[in-house]
């Protein structure tokens, strides 16, 4: 690497740095500098709620970023980072984590210190499984998990009372839990491109449910009347399986979308937040983190266009 580029780009993050600890600023971006570990001074930034630290070359988190107590907003997506950082668990205020895309292979069982916990992308990582301790996070409400090898998900994440929003597109999971129809709360439901070969039963019992993608698994079959039990579901995609069905059923049952038809739109009454356009409609990974370093947004606005609703637009992290 060229030794200016280097002490350029220390230089400019302990610069951020120094300005948010005058400024008091309650976010801080530190995307994109090389940083192989946090600088000592970022410490002083005692007012920290949101920080961001994609696209460097962490191999981990140091202890300090436990000093940071009021931390609630923390990415740390594209870096280098093996294991779930031991460090994390003592940040006990954490509403939003973001550890996508970084090698590694499980999670912890100290995810359940982040009993705060709303939102938790975990995409692009190495994992073949969730942890049981993900079902003591009784205030998730987004749940990302995609491209990972997940094979099976564990009974406990069926105590997710306030689960809305669940990705797990591109792993290897070929059934749900028994108890599954218990999130209760959940509203868009992906699993695109995994290895299921029927459609659960229950589906049926997941009433807020509005958007299910099943695009891209081995389904070849289903159970008799099971599409009449998901009519509350405002669109079942079965795109890319090996599926047929009767004229009849296409005409009859609008919310499918099946291999070989057209989607649709069908007009929606329902005045919900839950069936409006935003928990259907995805945009690409690439625009996760287009939002400038130097802005001039407070950090109600951070949190919200960052991390929850800017969540719900994601089908293909």
């Amino acid at each position: 690497m060229n030794p200016f580029y280097d002490f350029f780009q220390r230089n400019h993050a302990l610069a951020k740095i120094e300005n948010a600890h005058v400024t008091k600023s309650p976010y801080l971006y530190l995307e994109d500098f090389d940083l192989y570990c946090l600088p000592k001074t970022l410490i002083k930034c005692s007012e920290l709620r949101s920080l961001f630290l994609a696209r460097n070359k962490f191999e981990d988190l140091h202890e300090d970023i436990t000093k940071l107590k009021n931390l609630t907003v923390l990415a740390v997506d594209y870096n280098n980072i093996q294991e779930f950082p031991k460090s994390i668990r003592e940040l006990v205020h954490l509403k939003s984590l973001n550890i996508s895309h970084n090698p590694i292979k499980c999670l912890s069982g100290d995810l359940a210190c982040l009993t705060e916990i709303e939102t938790l992308w975990c995409n692009g990582c190495l994992l073949k499984k969730l942890p049981d301790e993900i079902g003591s996070l009784h205030n998730l409400h987004t749940l990302g998990a995609r491209s990972n090898e997940i094979y099976e998900l564990p009974e406990a994440i069926c105590n997710l009372k306030k689960l809305r929003w669940l990705t797990l597109e591109n792993n290897k999971i070929t059934d749900v839990p028994e108890k599954f129809g218990a999130l209760e709360s959940l509203v868009h439901l992906n699993l695109n491109n995994n290895n299921f070969s029927h459609i659960p039963s229950e589906f049926c019992k997941l009433k807020q449910l509005r958007f299910l993608y099943l695009n891209d698994n081995k389904i070849a079959s289903f159970i008799s009347n099971i599409f009449e039990d998901l009519r509350h579901i405002q669109r079942i995609s079965l795109l890319k399986n090996p599926i047929t069905v009767t004229e009849l059923i296409q005409k009859e049952f609008s919310n499918l979308e099946l291999p070989g038809t057209e989607w649709q739109q069908t007009p929606n009454n329902d005045n919900s937040d839950s069936s409006s356009e935003e928990w259907e409609t995805s945009m690409d990974s690439s625009e996760i983190d287009i939002i400038t370093t130097d802005s001039d947004m407070d950090e109600d606005e951070i949190f919200g266009e960052y991390f929850p609703k800017i969540s719900k637009f994601l089908l293909t992290y």
